[in-house]
């Protein structure tokens, strides 16, 4: 990929574009370009690039670029829309810096656009590429590094109002078809209610979350609680709290996915460090929302926390009158770690 500020070159040679898959050869320029752990490129290669679709670009009949166009339904201001998450994005090393890439976004956006697709994503290895690009972006994030304490160390500093809550945190993967529908819908439901676009949860949605951390070595979970009721033992009806995904790479687990619902950010973060401790992780790296970091770091206030810039998302508007889809997504979108 071309460096940060340099001009963007314009492709003179001959390229030959299909969206018809050689799995093969796909599957090799994703191994020669990115570092991925070979169980996750298995998990990919044999459930995402299945249904999504790929931009290839031979020369010679040679594969020498990709750009991989994962399907998504937005909520968007209410209103569902279809989109794409732009991923997979790579030529292979001696076609770099000569145009490859900027002539293969261009296809894939132009036929994005002929699709009748307003809006397309992604998160950027290089912004200033993109932004050369006329993508903008539209949702922030930070990760936040720490050492994992005991549970009951943390839970000394939870203020009164947790005081008699009780929290369960349940792996999807235990529910049923029906089960996990619905727990599809109260997610929706809960987003809906602090943001205006996201991507809709269903239940193919996150039996992919599934698929996605078992092969990292996690899973994805949801915490429900609890309150006690004046009856000694009896509990009032649960609600869903928040949804986290995991993986674990020796000691550390990656939290990629913590949407806390209706400020039960405190009661979510207990979870993750209970779950942690139970897995014998000692290092706990956590990617959240930009905007929300100061209230986390409140949260797991004397615990020393080493925050960074993550990637965050960039958008590209293929719609007429960017302007009015821009001010809608800014400062409302929420895209977390997706595929």
């Amino acid at each position: 990929m071309e460096d940060s500020g340099k001009q963007i070159e314009e492709y003179t040679g001959d390229l030959v574009f299909t969206y018809n898959k050689d799995y093969d050869a796909l599957r090799r320029l994703w191994d020669e370009v990115f570092d991925d752990p070979e169980e996750f490129a298995d998990y990919y290669f044999d459930n995402v690039c299945k249904k999504n679709k790929v931009l290839s670009a031979y020369v010679n009949g040679n594969l020498i670029g990709m750009i991989h166009m994962n399907p998504y339904k937005m909520r968007f201001d209410g209103v569902e829309k279809n989109s794409y998450y732009v991923v997979g994005v790579a030529v292979s090393l001696p076609m770099r810096e000569k145009g490859v890439m900027k002539a293969m976004m261009e296809r894939v956006l132009l036929d994005a656009s002929n699709e009748g697709v307003e809006f397309v994503f992604l998160m950027p290895a290089l912004e200033d590429y993109y932004n050369n690009l006329d993508f903008k972006k539209v949702y922030n994030t930070k990760t936040m590094d720490f050492t994992i304490v005991e549970p009951e160390e943390f839970e000394r500093d939870v203020s009164d109002c947790y005081a008699s809550l009780m929290l369960c945190t349940k792996h999807i993967r235990d529910l049923s078809d029906e089960e996990i529908d619905a727990v599809a819908d109260i997610i929706n439901q809960k987003l809906a209610t602090n943001y205006k676009v996201f991507c809709e949860r269903n239940k193919e949605y996150l039996l992919d979350m599934i698929k996605e951390h078992k092969c990292q070595c996690g899973d994805v979970c949801f915490v429900t609680e609890h309150m006690m009721s004046e009856v000694e033992d009896e509990a009032e009806d649960m609600d869903i709290v928040g949804l986290f995904s995991y993986g674990i790479e020796d000691d550390t687990m990656y939290v990629e996915k913590f949407e806390p619902f209706v400020d039960n950010a405190m009661a979510l973060m207990i979870s993750v460090l209970r779950l942690a401790t139970e897995l014998s992780c000692s290092r706990c790296i956590i990617t959240v929302a930009e905007k929300d970091v100061d209230g986390y770091e409140h949260i797991l206030n004397g615990i020393e926390l080493d925050v960074t810039d993550g990637k965050g998302i960039m958008v590209r508007i293929l719609a007429d009158n960017q302007e009015k889809y821009l001010e809608v997504m800014k400062d409302n979108t929420f895209i977390d770690e997706i595929v």
